[in-house]
């Protein structure tokens, strides 16, 4: 498969590894350089180069930290895999993939999460904003400094990236109900737990950040 490495910084202590993928040259025989490519045997060839991509990019962000040749694996949930000492995120969306990593610290409930996506059309947003806000959160988009589909993205994936940092301590999925958008600005957004999920408590909240475009933006999320 025909792919370009990148990469960039969110924060300065944040690596973010691109990886531009183009699907329509993936063969079958790239696979093989998964460990775990037997579990991908009955995917479309589309959702085989988006996986393949998504661990190109994180295997250079393990390597930044000198931990080469490392491909995370599957887990029971389909999550990744990361080697000890590590936590990840990786995400995909239409021909690029992202992935970073970052050591885990000591006594402390290490997690990121990261997530890409295109900008939902303003009358998309409309006919699907009910499955991602309640009317309290549609209440603080509409007040906010954002076009209303633009912010619906933002909301979107940052509770995608969220489900992301949170699921290694939680252990199993949630939906968009466990969570409640509860300030949003130009310089961060803020989500806070509708009810307890693993040792996380009620009310506890979290920041994303973001960067964008004219079609999509990026929103990561780190445990602090």
């Amino acid at each position: 498969m025909e792919y370009q490495l990148s990469h960039f910084d969110i924060f300065p202590d944040i690596h973010v590894h691109r990886v531009d993928f183009d699907a329509t040259t993936f063969r079958p025989e790239d696979l093989f350089w998964l460990p775990h490519h037997n579990h991908l045997s009955t995917a479309v060839n589309k959702r085989k180069a988006e996986h393949l991509a998504g661990r190109i990019a994180a295997n250079q962000a393990l390597s930044f930290y000198g931990i080469n040749g490392s491909i995370p694996g599957i887990g029971l949930h389909r999550e990744p895999c990361w080697p000890p000492g590590f936590t990840g995120s990786i995400t995909h969306n239409g021909n690029v993939a992202l992935a970073t990593v970052i050591a885990e610290k000591p006594l402390q409930r290490t997690g990121i999460g990261i997530d890409y996506e295109e900008i939902i059309e303003p009358n998309v947003a409309q006919e699907i904003y009910s499955g991602i806000i309640d009317s309290a959160e549609k209440e603080l988009i509409n007040a906010s400094p954002f076009s209303f589909n633009y912010a619906l993205t933002l909301v979107f994936s940052a509770k995608e990236s969220l489900f992301k940092a949170l699921f290694y301590h939680v252990g199993r999925y949630f939906d968009f109900l466990a969570v409640s958008l509860s300030e949003i600005s130009h310089h961060h957004l803020i989500l806070t737990l509708n009810h307890s999920l693993g040792p996380y408590k009620k009310d506890d909240s979290f920041k994303a950040i973001w960067r964008s475009d004219a079609t999509k933006l990026i929103t990561l999320i780190q445990l602090q």
